[in-house]
């Protein structure tokens, strides 16, 4: 079945358009399978059942930035619908739930925000009444969704203001809270030097692909610089994931074992027994799998996810019974979902590990946006807010154990993709990326973050701009020199180290 939409653009209709990151999407947002592509000057949504379903793509909001975004769910019809009317729809419905949810309804000093929400209303309402002129209605949807995304992200940050007072009033916050994630592969000194004193605790990956290039050769000499360095300094790790099948992290070799699950499983625990053996000592927390709901380089049955990660848990708990353990969600929106239908939607995965019995003691978390990859399309902080919240009823901590955002709005070919990454081509939050950007959206995540009473830590995702994940994503450049996220980072540290030893 077919859904489909006129789009405008200042009141015009687009005739040519491409649609970018577009997918269905259900219940609770969650992606699905359909087909998106822009035909005879419409919109379409191909869905293989006629069950009501939305329509999710990146937007471009002018000055306010450019998004994911995603529409009401609508049923299949003959008539198409105006993308426009049905993108502010959505979001002024998402507000409404979030400010219920928030209890801010009745707050007093919620008074400002919710006389712009009755503007945003009035606008779509208006607009909603002039559904048959649709250049017109367009015109007041843009004005309400404007409205409403500029006000949902005040509202986030009024939010997380009011809760993280409440977490301080309480002594709320643990003692290591801002953590960094290191290359665990690069060798260089100086940039090994440039972590202690600045950060509570590390994270270290544990790269299968690099520390078993071959089937029964192991290289762990990097990784041991990095252990005994962190130790020596007496700087708290958090070690992993130890098993992460994307196909970029798994060792070559072990691809003619893709249709064994008995050998892969025996491979996993192998890999797992030896690691844990050689750093038992150093390691403060296990993060032991990342992404296994997600698409990976083995089609795993969501029974044989859950069995994995069953399996691996007890492991490292029969090796060190004393041992915090860790399960990391990977791209948390879950358009992953939308494109391979053997894997499993990320907050289903997370409810059933934390409902199976699993012995495990918190969620790790990551939060990469900025570029044109799977997941890693940028979002506005209410979105990123409404997101954390899904993860305040599985009875867990959550540890953030990669926050990214890129500081440069061109590809770099030093970067991990090898410059096949465009930030300008990823979204924008309110403006190009660029260093003092990096800063400001790094605080306003951080500060949504810690406002909520479950999560325990954050780490950024890169330390430097040598080999970063994607492009300028570091703290500090490619000399090394502090970055204006660098410097915010430290005035962030201090504050809450200040608020904890209260």
């Amino acid at each position: 079945m077919t859904t489909k939409f006129e789009i405008y653009r200042d009141g015009q209709r687009v005739t040519h358009f491409t649609p970018i990151a577009a997918s269905a999407v259900g219940p609770e947002s969650v992606p699905m399978p359909g087909e998106v592509h822009f035909k005879d000057g419409l919109l379409h949504l191909a869905r293989p059942d006629d069950h009501a379903a939305g329509l999710s793509l990146l937007w471009d909001l002018g000055a306010l930035g450019c998004y994911m975004m995603e529409t009401t769910r609508l049923q299949p019809r003959d008539k198409a619908y105006n993308l426009n009317v049905e993108l502010a729809r959505f979001r002024l419905m998402k507000l409404v739930q979030k400010q219920e949810d928030w209890n801010l309804f009745d707050f007093p000093k919620a008074e400002k925000f919710s006389q712009r929400f009755r503007e945003a209303q009035a606008l779509l309402a208006e607009a909603l009444s002039q559904l048959d002129d649709a250049p017109v209605a367009s015109k007041l949807a843009d004005e309400s969704l404007n409205v409403g995304v500029e006000l949902s992200e005040d509202l986030s940050r009024f939010h997380a203001e009011l809760l993280i007072n409440r977490r301080r009033a309480t002594n709320g916050f643990v003692k290591h809270i801002f953590g960094c994630r290191i290359n665990s592969a690069i060798s260089n000194a100086r940039y090994r030097e440039a972590f202690p004193g600045h950060f509570d605790y590390a994270v270290v990956p544990t790269p299968w692909k690099q520390i078993q290039p071959q089937e029964g050769s192991f290289d762990t000499a990097t990784l041991d610089e990095w252990v005994e360095f962190l130790s020596q300094k007496r700087i708290p790790i958090i070690a992993g994931p130890l098993i992460d099948l994307d196909e970029s992290r798994v060792p070559d070799w072990m691809f003619i074992w893709e249709h064994d699950w008995d050998t892969l499983r025996e491979l996993c625990y192998e890999y797992v027994q030896r690691i844990v053996q050689r750093y038992r000592k150093a390691v403060a927390v296990w993060n032991v799998t990342a992404g296994l709901h997600a698409h990976t380089a083995f089609a795993l049955t969501f029974e044989q996810t859950i069995e994995l990660t069953r399996l691996l848990i007890t492991q490292l708990k029969t090796i060190l019974p004393s041992a915090r353990a860790a399960v990391t969600i990977r791209q948390s929106f879950g358009e992953y979902h939308a494109r391979h239908g053997s894997t499993t939607a990320p907050m289903l995965y997370a409810e059933m590990v934390a409902q199976a019995g699993i012995n495990f003691e918190a969620f790790g978390l990551e939060i990469e946006m900025g570029v044109p990859s799977p997941g890693r399309f940028t979002r506005d902080l209410f979105q990123i807010s409404c997101m954390l919240d899904k993860f305040s009823t599985l009875g867990r901590p959550v540890f953030l154990t990669g926050v990214l955002a890129p500081s440069r709005n061109t590809p770099d070919a030093s970067d991990q993709s090898e410059g096949k990454l465009d930030p300008s081509q990823g979204g924008r939050w309110h403006r190009p990326w660029d260093p003092q950007l990096q800063a400001d959206w790094m605080e306003a995540v951080y500060r949504v973050a810690l406002s909520k009473p479950f999560i325990e830590s954050i780490a950024w995702g890169d330390l430097a701009d040598i080999r970063p994940t994607f492009p300028g994503a570091g703290l500090l450049d490619e000399s090394l020199k502090p970055k204006p996220s660098f410097e915010r980072l430290k005035d962030l540290r201090e504050k809450f180290h200040h608020t904890s030893r209260k």
